[in-house]
């Protein structure tokens, strides 16, 4: 690991007397969906039915909004809207302050169901869209109108692949689980921090490889509490060296490329049986390693196909 070509890590800073995130803040206010993606990299379609409480939330973020600052505190699952008290969670989200913009992650198959006080609150909603989702042209339009009329900026990424990311078998390969630490871009690059229930994790895969992986490596996240060192300990904590105890059994961002797809609850699970040496994709492990900015290519924001799409009708009806 001593290779000079090797891409540094982003850490965490201090600016204006509080820590500032590389990017964003996951703030999970429900574990589990209405769908089951294969090697969703939350785990959902095997964990119990988990919803984030108003009362917690509302410690957890006063508390951290004192020393921590992001771009954007995103609010996801599994599926958010699964929790009956999440628009009272977004206007604690908003009022924290924590976050230049609050946004809500979403399959967008139950987005009729969010109050107009919760479409006022947020600054964005990102809607996944999955072939298995069934949403509609005439449904995004719908969602598109509604988020002009309060405001708040509707966007649709279409994910036909996902990137496999968990395996149930512990790796002993110490070498290669120190590749995919230094490749992981959602560890070193993007920052994915995720705040589930009171504790702080460096990414959302170490919160629930206990769900799958027979083994017993304790909780991997920072409890956050009152204490008269809260700022300078996390900012120890997310800026630790790697790799975590949880990346035996994580290939990170250098998974195989698969197609997008459901699992029952059984099969879900049996997919994950094979050792990470199956799953990872080691060009892109390698490639990754040395750039730092690779683009999410299994995400395909559907605003450009659809622009395309109207340009080449209209391109069409000045040839007729």
């Amino acid at each position: 690991m001593n290779d000079k070509r090797l891409s540094p890590r982003v850490l965490s800073s201090i600016a204006n007397n509080k820590i500032v995130a590389p990017l964003n803040l996951e703030l999970i206010v429900a574990d589990h969906c209405n769908i089951a993606c294969r090697q969703c990299n939350h785990a959902s379609p095997i964990v119990k039915k988990w919803n984030a409480s108003v009362e917690e939330t509302q410690r957890t973020l006063t508390l951290l909004a004192d020393v921590f600052r992001c771009k954007t505190l995103r609010i996801l699952g599994g599926e958010p809207l699964l929790n009956p008290n999440l628009v009272d969670i977004i206007l604690i989200a908003k009022q924290s302050g924590i976050g230049d913009a609050v946004q809500l992650t979403t399959n967008g198959m139950l987005l009729d169901r969010l109050s107009d006080e919760g479409w006022t609150a947020l600054d964005e909603i990102e809607i996944s869209f999955y072939e298995t989702s069934k949403l509609t042209e005439a449904k995004i339009d719908a969602f598109k109108r509604k988020g002009k009329q309060f405001h708040t900026r509707v966007n649709v990424s279409k994910y036909p692949n996902f990137r496999m990311t968990f395996s149930s078998q512990t790796s002993d390969n110490t070498a290669l689980v120190e590749d995919i630490w230094q490749a992981c871009k959602m560890a070193n690059v993007w920052g994915c921090y995720s705040l589930r229930d009171g504790t702080l994790y460096r990414c959302p895969q170490s919160i629930y490889i206990g769900e799958f992986a027979d083994r017993n490596f304790g909780d991997e996240g920072f409890k956050l509490a009152e204490r008269a060192q809260l700022q300078d300990d996390l900012l120890a904590f997310l800026n630790a060296p790697g790799p975590l105890k949880s990346c035996r059994n994580c290939v990170g961002s250098s998974g195989k490329k698969i197609e997008q797809t459901d699992l029952t609850r059984r099969t879900w699970k049996t997919d994950l049986d094979k050792p990470l040496e199956d799953m990872v994709d080691f060009g892109l492990l390698e490639q990754a390693k040395i750039e730092s900015n690779i683009i999410d290519d299994c995400r395909t924001p559907l605003r450009k196909k659809r622009i395309l799409s109207k340009l080449a009708k209209k391109i069409r009806s000045f040839s007729v």
